[in-house]
This record gives C-alpha cells, structure tokens and sequence, in this order.
C-alpha cells in the first residue's frame, strides 16, 4: 500500500462500506448497505444531505411513475419521495399519495418538496438504517491496493483522517473517487443555468387561501433551459474541472439571480440561494456497460430496476448492473449521475429518481462484496437482484 501524500493522517476506524457524498444517491446507497447489515459511514463534505436535490435547491422529485399511470420505480428512491416531503409541503397528487391505480396521465407520482425540511429529514432517514455519518469532511483520496480501494483520506477541521474500508461507493456527483484512483473518465458540458428561491408579496393571498406554503417559496429558473436556450451565445459550454470553474459559475449565476428579481426591494427577497454549483453532468466513469438512452424497452440480464425518461411520457428503461463498475476496480462501485451513461442516456439517469434507483444497487451490492468477500463482477447477480425485488425495486 502506498500513500504519495506524505503528510501525518489519523486513523479513524474500519468499515464495511464507506458512501462518499451525501447526495440521494449517497442516501439511498449507505441505507441500503445499513439495513443489510453492513457497518457503513457516509461521508458528505457539506453539512447538509441531499446534493443537488437540497442543498442544490433543485427541490422537484421527478416522476417515478411512465407519466401514463405505471409506477416504474420503487424501493428507497420511492421511500425518498415520502421522507422529503413527510415534514413540509408536497404538490403529490392525491391518487399517488394513496397509490390508487392511475388510468391513463392523470397526474404524475412526482412532487414539489422543501429542500430545508427534507435535508433535516434525510438525517434520521440514514441514522435510522444503521449507517453512521460524517459530515464537513472532504473525501480526497483513495487509498488503492491491488485494485482495491482499501480506505479513504479525507480533510477534516482536525485535519487529515483516514477510514479503512472493505468496499466504496462512489455517489460524489463527479466520481472525483474514481477518477482519483486512476479510473477512466470523461468530463459532461453543461448550459449556463441556476435555480434559486423567491419570496414575493404577489403570492401571499394564494398561500393564505391554500395553506400551503409552496405558493411562497418559488423556483426562479434562470439562464438556460435543460436544451441549452438561455445560455449565452458567446459562452463556451461549461465544465467542473477546478475551483475556479466553480467559483466563475457561482459568481455568474448569482449576478443572474439579482438581475432577475421584480425591482421592488420591498416586495420580494431571494429566499435561499443554492450552497452548491448546479452542474447537471459533470463527470461519469467508463463502466463496463455505458447506457446510451437507445435501450427502450430492453430487458437486462443484470438489470438493477426499472426507470423512465422524466422528459417524455411512456418510455421504459432498465438500468444494468454493470454500468455501476468496471471490474479493475474491485471493490468501488458508482452511484447517481456519475455511473457509465453518455448521450441521451445521461439525461436519464443524472435525475433524483433515477441516482436513488442505483444508490440502491450500489449499497446493496458494497455490502454483500464487504460481508461475503466478493468482488464487484464475482457477487451474484441473481441474489442481488432477489434482494433489490424483495425490497420493492420494480423491474419493468
């Protein structure tokens, strides 16, 4: 084993599983490896749960269902939907909350959820499950071995710590893990875009009429939409491959934000602005299987669960197991928006559902290579599959 960085670190303890970033994905992978029975530490760099979905302020949990009236995907991504939204507003229709049999679209099973309420949600949610967390701790280094990610270092405010581990999860959003540990990856473009939250005078009598506080706290979309319109002309499209790149984003997003607020001061105030870059794609892996988009209505072998294409309506996908590894990389897998997908096929899978569907298979699959000593291509397949199903995935 060797440590380039020579720097003194502070052994911290051993693990089963380590999930490293708090993302749903991150979520959904560390309490899937808790309840199997693995000891689990998720560590997020924030202080706050839920990535993109919370501190991203990108607070809409896309349709699981085929928008046509056929749930697509269960398990925790749809546990996840009930715990945003169990301490705050919700805009789930009626017959979704009940889980009435929808004929033909008459409503979505999405929802509108506050990011504040369902962070602290989250909290309890992972706790609950048996997994530890760790929070303000910015995973840095992967600590490889003979093609195993033996433990992670992070910086701490007590400075270098290290975890050991028998499995990883990548569930960072840019596979910063991976990537680290010389795995390939390829860098997503991303449009000029941001979202925060408003407040504004002109609301107050529908919030008063309705009760429901999601007609005072709005998105404000602005710059581009998801095909690019918005954007600047005369702007390159964007990367997330340093500090810099971060800092020009936020600093220009924030700019936008101002700019588009009504010009009484008075009236009006920008609610919360998101504490992270709302890069949609930033890096994924090469896995062994890379999901284009293309494979509507094929059956995988090794599916791990089913989803849809939020955009459209109909539209049935399965995600393979295989495109959360590559098999040099025994022990790590991937998890959400950085898992093998290119093209069409990232829109798919970077979306809230979709990172919670295979946050799932990843923890379960950490889990049982950390218990039964397994490596990402030898663990069975079929028994992975039996306990994502016996856990409410839905294979479609």
């Amino acid at each position: 084993m060797k440590i380039t960085d020579s720097r003194p670190f502070i052994h911290k303890g051993n693990y089963d599983v380590i999930v490293v970033g708090g993302g749903v994905a991150g979520v959904a992978a560390a309490v899937a490896a808790g309840r199997h029975g693995a000891k689990t530490l998720l560590i997020e760099k924030t202080v706050m749960l839920g990535g993109l979905a919370t501190v991203g302020l990108i607070s809409w949990y896309e349709p699981l269902c085929d928008r046509c009236g056929q749930q697509m995907t269960g398990g925790i991504a749809e546990e996840l939907l009930r715990v945003l939204i169990r301490d705050g507003f919700d805009s789930l229709p009626e017959d979704w909350k009940n889980k009435k049999k929808l004929k033909g679209n008459k409503g979505d099973y999405a929802t509108l959820f506050s990011p504040t309420m369902g962070a602290i949600s989250l909290d309890r949610f992972v706790l609950d499950s048996g997994a530890e967390l760790l929070f303000d701790a910015h995973a840095t280094f992967p600590v490889m071995k003979r093609g195993r990610c033996v433990g992670v270092i992070a910086e701490t405010v007590e400075g270098r710590v290290y975890y050991e581990a028998d499995a990883v999860v990548d569930a960072t959003g840019d596979a910063s893990v991976f990537h680290r540990a010389g795995a390939k990856t390829y860098l997503g473009d991303n449009y000029l875009s941001g979202v925060s939250h408003e407040i504004k005078y002109e609301n107050a009598p529908k919030f008063i009429e309705t009760n429901n506080v999601k007609h005072m706290r709005q998105w404000k979309v602005i710059g581009s939409n998801l095909y690019g319109s918005g954007h600047p002309a005369d702007m390159p499209l964007l990367h997330c491959e340093s500090a810099e790149d971060v800092t020009r984003y936020m600093i220009e997003t924030r700019k936008m934000a101002l700019e588009h607020v009504d010009e009484d001061r008075f009236s009006r105030d920008i609610a919360t602005l998101p504490g992270m870059p709302q890069f949609r794609k930033i890096r994924r892996i090469e896995a062994e299987y890379v999901f284009t988009g293309e494979e509507l209505n094929v059956k995988f072998p090794d599916a791990i669960g089913s989803c849809n294409d939020f955009r459209k309506k109909g539209m049935h996908y399965q995600i393979p197991y295989r495109s959360l590894y590559k098999k040099e990389f025994k022990n790590m897998l991937a998890a959400g928006r950085i898992i093998g997908a290119t093209s069409e096929g990232w829109e798919i899978t970077r979306v809230i559902p979709v990172a919670a569907l295979t946050g799932h298979a990843a923890g379960m699959a950490a889990a049982m290579i950390a218990l039964e000593k397994k490596t990402v291509s030898t663990l069975s397949v079929r028994k992975l599959r039996k306990n994502l199903k016996e856990q409410g995935v839905l294979f479609i």
